[in-house]
């Protein structure tokens, strides 16, 4: 294990991770609305989204420019990020500053100390996922510098739902949306796509480790229910640790 960061105590950040299609989003709705019926106060991300979309546009550029040393230092991590993707493309530089938005938007909340947990299915390492899936993925050292500088002063924990290939592939066939690059893809080249990156979202993971970040493995073969379920004790030992 490599040297762990200094985290702060409230609230304790809880990111879902997988690959597109091990129901990351249908647990997630189930973990917060049972984790409130329990009387835990959750931010959860759809949520904080719809609050953001109704925000009028100078107010988000006021609330996007940064605040401290760490917001600098997140953009700037994030921007080389993306320029090691090769070959160069724009769309990794696109969800490089939204890895930066989501950042300014999760600080936010937490700055109002008004939660115990923010809970996002899709958050900061997804995005970063993101950032490297737009042609060859960067060095394993510069997403250290990234997951380093975004953990150094937030406090994280990660839910891994592992998932193979032919299933997420399945399961991405057959749900109702068409939120994500992967529903639109010919079934050909989403399993390509899959099978390249999905060691990358493992590399990602695997960094995180390495600074000490809490994290529970959960089989998407099991039920919704045994998922959150196993998702939701663990995060009671997280609030009872703190």
């Amino acid at each position: 294990m490599g040297e762990s960061v200094t985290k702060p105590s409230q609230p304790l950040v809880i990111e879902f991770v997988g690959l597109p299609g091990a129901g990351k989003t249908t647990v997630f709705h189930q973990v917060v609305a049972q984790l409130r019926e329990e009387g835990i106060s959750v931010a959860a991300r759809d949520e904080i989204l719809k609050q953001w979309k109704s925000t009028g546009r100078v107010k988000k550029l006021l609330q996007l420019l940064p605040q401290t040393w760490n917001h600098v230092q997140t953009l700037v991590q994030s921007l080389v990020l993306a320029s090691q993707v090769k070959p160069l493309n724009r769309q990794s530089f696109a969800k490089a500053v939204k890895v930066y938005t989501n950042v300014k938007r999760i600080d936010a909340i937490a700055q109002s100390r008004s939660h115990q947990l923010i809970v996002l299915d899709q958050g900061l390492l997804q995005e970063i996922w993101s950032v490297g899936i737009t042609g060859k993925p960067p060095e394993t050292k510069q997403i250290q510098r990234e997951l380093s500088t975004l953990f150094q002063t937030r406090s994280v924990a990660i839910v891994d739902f592992n998932i193979d290939v032919e299933t997420a592939l399945q399961r991405i066939q057959q749900r109702p949306t068409e939120g994500s690059r992967f529903d639109v893809m010919e079934s050909d080249a989403a399993q390509a796509t899959l099978t390249r990156y999905g060691p990358y979202l493992q590399d990602i993971l695997r960094c995180a480790q390495t600074l000490g970040i809490p994290l529970l493995e959960v089989d998407s073969a099991l039920s919704v229910e045994e998922k959150a379920e196993k998702i939701v004790l663990w995060m009671h030992s997280l609030i009872r640790a703190i």
